[in-house]
């Protein structure tokens, strides 16, 4: 029997998906959600401080595609090999969630915008829901039919939402007026004139950017997939120059076309911009834009939440065995059904214990902006934990070949995420329920392998699981709120 060919992703399939994941609805929701948080000066600032500490997890992840190409699965393999398999599971479970959350916001972000055109889908929350299920068990089916199939379906799909993307950044640049900035370092936020210091402003714009930039290690999650080891780091670099560009341009000159407030209340901010200079074809132009690339990375973000699971299965049985299941198409099924059973529950939950009174006037898209702005804080949270165990590897390799960039890189990332954990205190609170549920698939695990939990681990879950207890406590009695 032939062996089964698993490496069916060249270049540009790798780059699209990359890219694909990248731009999602972080890009064209960006102007609003920074717009909510900080005034344009400071948001230049919180760009320039990302986008240093994002380039530089990009570095590391291209050096160690170069250094250890032998480490498939990315964000899983660079984690166990940086402090163990317990800690590499741990790292797999919460960039699992992290991706699960991601789907779940790009869902919001789908209803949201075509209740424009639906209204029904403005008026109830459970034709959303209906909607988000269908998206979420038609992409499943595609993904199922293949990697290579929906490769080459998120290959088409990038380049049509990079258009509009363009467009807008040129106009803007073109139609841009600094009266509209007022003062871009005030300490009142120009669109919703709520008081916020500098440091509040920017710690508050890092989270929105740095899940505008997940997705930034698709190529290394999916190495096993590619076809050239060393396509997996250029991919990384290439994705982020591209789409650095693009997010300068798009969140800071479309505050200079329209009103601060008009764009931070509108379902589609940048069809707000577009409207505002072109008027109904501009708006249409971009609605039809966002909702290309919300529909492009969800298909990217669902096959990147599908291999996490199956890597770490196969290399080191650290999820249950039955995720290292595949089809003949090197589609990893259970993983995929497990993923998309988990999304539909989530989804269920959400609507279900979301109240009638956060839809305002009749209209849920107010609903559907918090459910989505707390889905990508969450997520963003959730993924940090492997993103700096992932630079401490690079650190690591850095300091065994005695080259010194790269530890540069590494603490340049590990700085800017050791200042979200603190910024976002609630959400890291909600991330500590996240972990503490793993415990379910270690127990699986350990019976898999007819061996004991190990004591560490057993100390791990106690304590998580009493400090999730305590933090539900919170959050069920209004002490947190998201």
């Amino acid at each position: 029997m032939a062996k089964m060919e698993t490496r069916v992703l060249g270049f540009l399939p790798l780059l699209a998906v990359v890219v694909g994941a990248i731009v999602g609805a972080g890009i064209f929701n960006a102007p609003a959600d920074l717009g909510r948080v900080a005034n344009p000066g400071w948001i230049v600032v919180a760009w320039a401080i990302t986008g240093i500490g994002m380039f530089s997890l990009a570095r590391i992840f291209q050096y160690l595609a170069l250094r250890r190409p032998e480490l498939e699965g990315g964000i899983y393999s660079y984690a166990r090999e940086a402090a163990g398999e317990f800690t590499g599971f741990n790292s797999a479970y919460g960039y699992w969630w992290s991706a699960l959350f991601t789907n779940l916001a790009f869902f919001f972000a789908i209803a949201k915008i075509l209740g424009l055109y639906f209204p029904f889908l403005s008026r109830s929350k459970w034709a959303a829901f209906a909607l988000a299920s269908a998206l979420l068990w038609g992409y499943a089916a595609l993904i199922r039919a293949g990697i290579r199939t929906a490769g080459a379906a998120n290959l088409v799909i990038t380049m049509l939402k990079l258009l509009p993307l363009l467009f807008v950044a040129l106009l803007s640049a073109f139609l841009f007026k600094p009266a509209l900035l007022g003062a871009p370092f005030a300490a009142i936020i120009k669109g919703t004139g709520a008081a916020a210091g500098p440091w509040q402003q920017i710690g508050a714009s890092l989270g929105v950017m740095v899940f505008a930039f997940m997705g930034i290690e698709g190529g290394v999650t999916i190495s096993g997939k590619a076809r050239s080891a060393r396509d997996v780091g250029r991919v990384g670099l290439i994705g982020f120059l591209i789409t650095l560009v693009l997010y300068v341009a798009v969140s800071t000159l479309t505050l200079g076309v329209a009103p601060a407030r008009e764009i931070i209340n509108a379902p589609s901010p940048l069809g707000a911009v577009l409207g505002s200079a072109l008027g109904g074809f501009g708006r249409h132009f971009l609605n039809i834009g966002f909702l290309f690339s919300v529909l492009g990375a969800l298909l990217a973000w669902l096959l990147l939440t599908a291999e996490v699971p199956y890597s770490a299965a196969v290399r080191d049985n650290a999820f249950p065995r039955a995720f290292a299941r595949t089809n003949a198409r090197a589609t990893p099924v259970f993983s995929l059904a497990v993923t998309a059973v988990f999304s539909q529950l989530l989804l269920a939950l959400l609507f279900l214990f979301t109240r009638s009174s956060d839809i305002g006037a009749g209209n849920n898209a107010p609903l559907l902006q918090n459910l989505y702005f707390g889905a990508i804080s969450i997520s963003v949270i959730c993924c940090l934990v492997p993103y700096v165990l992932s630079a401490l590897l690079g650190a690591r390799q850095a300091r065994r070949d005695g080259r010194a960039a790269p530890l540069v890189y590494a603490a340049l990332s590990i700085a800017l995420f050791a200042w979200m954990f603190a910024s976002m205190a609630k959400y890291t609170a909600a991330a500590v329920v996240v972990y503490a549920s793993g415990l379910c698939f270690r127990i699986r695990v350990h019976r898999e392998r007819r061996q004991r939990m190990p004591a560490v681990e057993i100390a791990f879950y106690a304590v998580m699981l009493a400090a999730g207890a305590v933090i539900l406590y919170f959050i069920i009695t209004g002490r947190i709120r998201f």
